[in-house]
């Protein structure tokens, strides 16, 4: 192999001579290209690594910064892509869904409209409609197909409002235990039979 003289190796700028010399000196230790395949030769003569990316195929990916792309199973980019925490698991494709179970003490400190989960307390599916949890489904139930009944408890352990311009309806006999209080709006009622 040749010796360059560069004007950072030598500290100074290069004469004509060293100049002419470098360029004798790559000249004579040019690659034979009888070795070197098509593929190859097509690398060596492109003009610049962009022109070397495109005949390698690839694109803008060997200058993209790899935070910009995501495995096949998130999706084609990162930051379009599912993310993990982003959807609900399942079982399986065909089973279930696995949704978040606590207690009421463990619902989210500050949950927005929407949020749904498990109560393991009260063994109810519970929604966050903005103001308050509330317990979704479970509507009337009974013997085989029959959906002929719904149940309430019969004794009241929390306070309760009743929402604005809606009524209640609840079966009795109905216990609201000592320092506890529902509150019925004005326009609003809560019947009891």
């Amino acid at each position: 192999m040749a010796t360059i003289v560069t004007r950072s190796g030598k500290g100074s700028p290069l004469t004509n001579a060293e100049v002419d010399a470098n360029f004798t000196n790559l000249n004579s230790d040019k690659v034979e290209t009888s070795t070197i395949s098509v593929f190859g030769a097509s690398l060596i003569d492109d003009a610049d690594a962009s022109a070397a990316r495109t005949t390698l195929g690839l694109g803008t990916a060997a200058t993209t910064d790899s935070t910009a792309y995501a495995t096949a199973a998130q999706g084609s980019t990162a930051d379009s892509a599912l993310q993990p925490g982003d959807a609900v698991p399942q079982t399986s494709a065909t089973g279930s869904a696995d949704i978040p179970t606590g207690t009421t003490a463990e619902r989210d400190g500050s949950p927005s409209a929407g949020y749904f989960r498990f109560n393991s307390d009260v063994t109810k599916f519970e929604g966050y409609n903005g103001t308050s949890w509330g317990s979704v489904g479970g509507g009337a139930t009974g013997g085989g197909s029959d959906e002929i009944f719904i149940e309430n408890g019969q004794t009241v352990t929390t306070n309760y409002t009743i929402s604005s311009g809606k009524n209640a309806l609840s079966t009795g006999p109905i216990t609201v235990n000592s320092g506890i209080t529902v509150t019925v709006p004005s326009g609003s009622n809560w019947v009891i039979l």
